[in-house]
């Protein structure tokens, strides 16, 4: 049998042997089992009436110029931020050189080669290799690290966003906590100036048999408030050490100097409501979930691809000589080499692989679904903490307005020796902890606010 023979059937075999895995090949499967989540038309719980005009800026709820530079400071210098705006130059940089991997390689050699008595030999080649993308694997790799930059580029914008948001409600805690520092300092005072009438009533034996029982009561009522301020106080200090954090700052001193507490409570604005599809179409972190599902789709698409045969292309053009002056004169020699490769037998790691990808695929899809319920669930959650914060609102500034009623009925019985010191330091502690409670509610209900343009997706 001649050797043209041989190479013929051989030839045979192995394009039978290509063509055999190609067709049992399933390329694309089905890899999405879980169903879609249904995106609801409306809101369940109501929106809140605003006169906010449409915008997607956080910044727009509150007109405070002070807070403005603070939140531009806060997104210059964070470090967690920085970071992430790092990752997405290494992923463009990644995306650059997938892009790259369908061009033709280009390389300069220089070789010399010397043996036992023989001269040095000296080479000089221009080498060439490209890989034929005839089934799209490099492409699919290629829009799988495009996928993945635009999806980074989007969380970077969202985690500016939350950022942002963090700073701003920072900024509104300091200063909600101080105003209640104050009014707690107010309780205190009363409670020490009630404490120096009892005593003086003590000294003077006005109060017969209980006046030392009173005196030992507004003291220990003393001591507990000033526990609580001691505590609210250390609350304060680290707040300012976080948001000093929320810098890049170890310290306070500067921070503290260059911030101005408002003497009024700082309006927050509702937010203007959306419908869901246009929350959901708006948020930066939603997007780039769906753009990390196109990524784990192409990738899966490239490992499935790698079952398939590949074909390169080598071309060489090289001159050899004794001396290298002579390398760039004379005859010079060229050869082009096409290469067919098959996956024949790996013991299964390439079919493992491809496997893999499918299940990376599915979990970004799942990852995906459980971030869409996330979302729809953070905005009906803040939109029902906003009508709840509302309504205890209203029923503090009634509370606070009777205990203030109570308390001044209390304090002229009490001069006038018809009620006991416990009667007055109950309605001091009703009316001193009603104020606080509606301050509490009122930083919780401007918090929520700012929550629930995040969810909504407002940003920077």
């Amino acid at each position: 049998m001649s050797r043209h023979t041989y190479i013929h059937r051989a030839g045979v075999i192995l394009t039978t042997l290509i063509l055999s895995a190609c067709s049992s090949l399933q390329l694309f499967p089905d890899k999405r089992t879980a169903q879609a989540l249904a995106v609801p038309a409306q809101w369940q719980e109501s929106a809140p009436a605003t006169q906010q005009p449409l915008t997607s800026q956080l910044l727009d709820l509150i007109n405070n110029r002070q807070l403005n530079s603070l939140v531009t400071q806060t997104l210059a210098a964070n470090y967690d931020l920085r970071q992430t705006a790092i990752r997405l130059q290494e992923q463009r940089l990644i995306s650059h050189k997938e892009a790259g991997a369908t061009l033709p390689v280009l390389n300069l050699n220089l070789n010399a080669d010397r043996k036992k008595d023989t001269a040095t030999s000296h080479t000089l080649s221009l080498d060439l290799s490209w890989e034929a993308d005839v089934w799209g694997r490099l492409a699919d790799r290629s829009r799988a690290a495009d996928a993945t930059t635009e999806s980074l580029a989007l969380d970077y914008r969202a985690a500016r966003d939350s950022l942002a948001a963090r700073t701003i409600q920072s900024w509104l805690d300091i200063q909600m906590r101080a105003r209640i520092i104050h009014a707690e300092t107010q309780w205190l005072n009363s409670l020490v100036d009630t404490e120096g009438v009892i005593r003086e009533r003590f000294l003077s034996g006005l109060n017969g048999s209980n006046s030392l029982a009173d005196l030992e009561a507004a003291r220990a009522n003393a001591a507990l408030t000033r526990a609580s301020l001691a505590a609210r106080q250390q609350n304060q200090a680290n707040a300012w050490r976080q948001l000093a954090a929320l810098q890049g700052k170890a310290g306070t001193e500067s921070l503290i100097s260059s911030l101005t507490l408002s003497e009024t409570i700082p309006p927050v604005s509702n937010p203007p409501t959306r419908l869901p599809a246009e929350v959901l179409a708006n948020r930066p972190d939603l997007q780039a979930a769906l753009l990390t599902i196109e990524a784990s789709d192409a990738l899966a698409r490239a490992s499935r691809k790698q079952l398939l045969p590949g074909f390169s292309l080598t071309a060489s053009l090289s001159n050899s000589a004794g001396n290298l002056g002579d390398l760039l004169s004379g005859s010079t020699a060229w050869s082009l080499l096409g290469q067919l490769t098959a996956p024949l037998f790996n013991a299964g790691r390439l079919k493992a692989d491809a496997d893999i990808t499918d299940l990376q695929a599915e979990r970004s899809y799942l990852s995906y679904q459980q971030a869409l319920l996330n979302a729809v669930n953070e905005v009906e959650t803040a939109l029902g903490q906003e009508t709840s914060l509302a309504t205890r609102q209203i029923q503090l500034q009634a509370a606070v307005q009777h205990s203030e009623a109570s308390l001044a009925h209390y304090q002229a019985r009490y001069r006038s020796g018809l009620s006991d010191i416990l009667d007055l330091l109950s309605a001091q502690q009703n009316a001193f902890n009603n104020r606080i409670r509606l301050l509490e509610i009122q930083q919780a209900r401007q918090t929520n606010r700012i929550t629930l343009g995040l969810a909504l997706g407002m940003g920077v």
